[in-house]
């Protein structure tokens, strides 16, 4: 009996390893090991001189931009494209890229968009992931990886890279999502996809979307959320400098 508990005990622990849940113990620790290499990355990058560091800036955007162009160029193959999923439109897609280009290109422009769109948007498919692959998969770990990725890069930018946001900043990644907004709506109206989750369906996961109301007014409320959440982002940084000005 005890034999036979036991192999109960240990078939549930392998399920819970093999077989991913949001908010359980293994999402737990990917999000831990997020965090860990997040500090991981921030600390060795503090203590290299400028020309170590630059190459680190270069090698680690090459291989976020390589595996942005093989996680997405494998489903655009014709025996696996789906329109309605293989595009790279979703936010993340867009800012996986965009992590990587900051790396080897840093314009003021392309930094701001990735720290509020990166830590602003994207952090939500961290917390609440929309994933069909499990960890015995390449694709799990992709997934993981570049999710991670984009919000590690934003954080090295700023604790490392010394970027400042400011409110001229705000405004361009705000500009940038309505454009981004404008241009996925329509592809989803048009072709009934769901980029971006502002198409007519739900992720299929639990998240904030479930609680904004029926489509497409949802959009607008997601909208209003999204630039709310960025506005926060740059609270910090406005009351740091008015700190500065008042001393």
């Amino acid at each position: 009996m005890a034999r036979g508990l036991a192999r109960e005990r240990f078939a549930a622990s392998i399920d819970a390893v093999t077989n991913f849940e949001p908010f359980s113990p293994l999402h737990g620790l990917l999000i831990l090991l997020f965090l860990s290499a997040t500090a991981l990355l921030v600390s060795v990058g503090a203590r290299l001189n400028p020309a170590a560091r630059l190459r680190l800036d270069r090698n680690l955007g090459m291989a976020v931009i390589a595996v942005w162009i093989y996680s997405n160029g494998w489903w655009l193959l014709p025996a696996r494209f789906d329109a309605a999923r293989s595009l790279p439109l979703h936010v993340c897609d867009v800012t996986s890229l965009l992590a990587g280009i900051v790396l080897l290109a840093p314009r003021r422009a392309l930094r701001a968009i990735l720290y509020f769109w990166g830590i602003g948007m994207s952090l939500q498919a961290i917390l609440t992931p929309e994933i069909a692959f499990e960890p015995d998969t390449i694709w799990f770990w992709i997934f993981w990886t570049s999710h991670s990725a984009i919000i590690a890069i934003a954080v090295y930018d700023i604790a490392v890279r010394g970027f400042r946001p400011d409110w001229r900043d705000f405004r361009i990644a705000v500009a940038a999502g309505v454009v981004y907004l404008a241009v996925v709506f329509t592809i989803d109206l048009v072709f009934g996809y769901n980029y971006g989750y502002v198409g007519n369906a739900r992720p299929g996961e639990a998240s904030v979307i479930d609680f904004l109301g029926p489509w497409p007014y949802r959009v607008v409320l997601m909208a209003v959320l999204v630039i709310g959440v960025m506005a926060l982002l740059m609270l910090p940084w406005h009351f740091r400098r008015k700190y500065r000005e008042m001393k």
